[in-house]
Order: C-alpha cells, then structure tokens, then sequence
C-alpha cells in the first residue's frame, strides 16, 4: 500500500514534469520565432526611414570629420603649423557643407508644412533667422543646388575623391556672373568665383585650377563675367 503510494506520488511527479516541460516548450519556440522575426521587421523599417530621410534632405548628410592631428589620446607633442592650417582648411570646407545642409533642411521643413517656429527650435536658432533664409532661398533656389564650391569641400573632408571633384568641375557649365534679377542693386557672383576662391583658400590647387580653367565647357566666357 506505502509502495502503491509512493509510485502514485512520483508518477504524479513525473507528469507534473513532463506537463511543465510540454507548457514551457511551446512559448519558448513561439518567444524564438518572434525574436527571430522581430530584428528582421524592425531592420526593414529601420531601412525605410533612412532612406525616407536621405531622399527628403537630398543626401546632404555632413561626416563631421575632425583632424586626427588633434584627436584626444595623440602625441603631447604639438602640431606643427603645416597640419594646423591643414585642420583649419577642413575645418573651412565642413562650416560650408553645414551651412548647405541647414539651407537645404529648412526649404525641406517648408515643404513639409513645418512651422518656421517649429525648425528653429529643433536648430536651436531664431524664428527670424528661420524666415531670413527661407526668403532667401525663394528668391534664389540656385543656393540649394550642387555647386562647384559642395564638390570642391566634399573632397576636403574626405567625402568624395579627387578624381570625382576633377570630373564634377570639368563637366559643370559655370554660369556667369550678372546683376540681381529681383530687381535690386547688388551684383551676383558668377559659378567661376567658387573655384578661384577655393584657389586662394588652398582647397584646390594650382594644378587643378590650371586643368579646370583650361578644359571645363563655358568657362572663359563665365570667367570673363564673373
């Protein structure tokens, strides 16, 4: 009777395990099934939002690119003043590029119905410097195109190489310089002066200037009126 006893309690021991095995079983594969698939979901819309992104800014992204003559961790030793204008001339070419990128958010933002209040804050600027560039690039959209001064700055940090500045440069038609069409007094500068101020700011060189003023389509009438 004891032994009869006994047996009872340890199958009703073993089935109790056997049920806990069988009911813990199936929402371990069911956690493994949504855990395989969720990475796969959330990478999917994590791919459609980047590329939503991209698309909507014109693939202006900025790699902010710091010169590694400065990086912590570097030699105590201090630079030398080769690689400090060198710093300073990447340093130049990045300040542009930002600048390009916030023009280019902000038509972005109006596109979208974003409130100008709205956009400076996520800048952290003013609703008035908001409006001053948004009226800006009304009346002049050109400033939100591809320039030779985008190209000639994305290769000073590193963004794209020379070959692919040099084969921009000599196939762009530099438009020449010519007085305000809005009706005011200034005069605009024509396309050429990007060149010959990326010259002066040692971004480009002689070399490349000589190639670029020689070969690129329009380029002595632009750089007769510029």
């Amino acid at each position: 009777m004891a032994a009869r006893k006994r047996k009872s309690v340890h199958a009703g021991r073993s089935n109790a395990s056997a049920g806990a095995k069988s009911s813990s079983t199936k929402p371990i594969a069911a956690s493994k099934s949504a855990k395989s698939a969720t990475p796969r979901a959330k990478k999917a819309s994590s791919t459609v939002k980047v590329k939503s992104a991209v698309e909507t800014v014109m693939a202006t992204s900025l790699r902010i690119v710091e010169p590694a003559v400065f990086l912590k961790g570097r030699s105590k030793k201090a630079p030398s003043a080769d690689e400090v204008s060198e710093a300073a001339r990447v340093v130049r070419a990045q300040k542009a590029l930002l600048d390009l990128v916030v023009l280019r958010l902000i038509h972005q933002a109006a596109r979208a119905r974003t409130s100008q209040s709205a956009i400076a804050a996520l800048l952290g600027t003013s609703q008035p410097t908001v409006s001053r560039i948004a009226k800006q690039i009304e009346q002049n959209p050109s400033i939100l195109e591809p320039s030779p001064s985008e190209v000639i700055n994305r290769r000073a940090v590193g963004q794209v190489d020379t070959d692919a500045m040099m084969t921009a440069l000599l196939s762009y038609t530099y438009a020449p310089g010519q007085y305000d069409p809005t009706g005011g007094d200034g005069f605009l500068r024509g396309d050429w002066r990007q060149v010959e101020d990326a010259l002066v700011a040692g971004l480009i060189s002689d070399e490349e200037y000589e190639r670029v003023a020689r070969e690129a389509p329009a380029g002595t009438f632009a750089r007769a009126a510029r």
